[in-house]
């Protein structure tokens, strides 16, 4: 393997002309600078030098050498300035695992600023639900995982920086009788037929128990994971349902979205391996998404149906690791 700084001091030679002038210039010995040159020929495997009386010449295969040389060096210097980047925060690759409407609301959103402010930065986005997002992470599958708090593990590995308050809205036919209403009560919706997730899903454990402290149990006639589908069914009279603010933003003009008295609530955090957001890069796609979630805030009494100017409540935002000052 050919060292770095003896080429650096054959290139040297070449524009001094002289051992002694080259040592002069490096603050070195002739005897240093004759010895690094002898072993880069050794590990060159070629003579690099000819003596021509009390000087040194350059052989040809030197020069094949310091052709390649130059672009070794320039290879060099990008790699240090891409290292002082990605310290800097301006590059590397970043891995988020995110549920639909995170991804909608919140995460495209952050990605779009990300490419203005910080377009070294490589994004990938993978749609993982918990717990397995949590496998990812410690797996280094993911840095980043956009979650529920509800369904955040209590583990020591992780730690958890608040988005939002994603509250719930109910979704109703243009033509139902509550749809003129400026808030609805969920008792007013005891006898309704309800769209619903699936069983275990965090959409209907909140929603669940909303219904329960309003007394009643909702009559669930479909269900599905898929916020358009499920308006899709609404708009057809299938239904009612009760869907996340951010999913209304794939709300149609058949559907109207009213807000609750009291509404049930989803907290939205993003997960990272403790310690890890010190990451310069990290932190950046971090505070974007923190800052995400804040124009979701305002855009949220702006969605089609809702009244404003109700909105999407923040959270308190937490530091991340070592950067206490980074997301505050």
């Amino acid at each position: 393997m050919i060292d770095v700084r003896r080429l650096r001091l054959l290139r040297e030679l070449d524009c001094r002309g002289t051992v002694a002038a080259t040592a002069a210039a490096l603050h070195l010995t002739p005897s240093a600078v004759s010895q690094q040159l002898a072993a880069l020929a050794r590990e060159s495997g070629v003579p690099l030098l000819d003596q021509v009386g009390r000087n040194v010449r350059l052989t040809p295969a030197a020069r094949v050498l310091l052709r390649h040389a130059d672009e070794i060096f320039a290879q060099l210097e990008r790699a240090e300035a891409d290292l002082a980047a990605f310290d800097a925060g301006r590059i590397g690759p970043v891995t988020i695992s995110a549920f639909p409407t995170a991804i909608v609301g919140i995460v495209a959103p952050a990605i779009e600023r990300l490419r203005e402010t910080h377009p070294g930065i490589d994004i990938t986005i993978v749609d993982v639900m918990p717990p397995d997002c949590y496998d990812m992470l410690i797996g280094g599958e993911l840095d980043l995982a956009c979650d529920f708090v509800s369904t955040h593990p209590d583990d020591g590995r992780f730690e958890t920086i608040g988005l939002l308050d994603d509250v719930f809205d109910v979704a109703l036919p243009r033509d139902h009788p509550l749809a003129g209403l400026d808030r609805v009560s969920l008792a007013q919706l005891a006898d309704e037929d309800y769209i619903a997730s699936r069983a275990g899903t965090a959409c209907l454990q909140i929603m669940l128990a909303g219904c329960a402290v309003a007394g009643f149990a909702p009559r669930i006639r479909h269900r599905s994971d898929d916020f358009p589908a499920v308006l899709s069914l609404i708009a057809a009279g299938c239904g009612i349902a009760l869907i996340p603010r951010l999913a209304g933003l794939c709300s149609t003009d058949r559907v109207v979205l009213r807000p609750l008295v009291d509404p049930p609530v989803r907290r939205l955090a993003v997960a990272l391996r403790r310690g890890s957001g010190g990451a310069p890069h990290l932190a950046a796609v971090v505070r974007a998404l923190v800052d995400a979630a804040r124009l979701a805030e305002t855009a949220a009494p702006l969605l089609p149906g809702i009244c404003p100017p109700v909105a999407v409540r923040p959270v308190a935002v937490q530091p991340v690791g070592a950067q206490p000052g980074v997301l505050a």
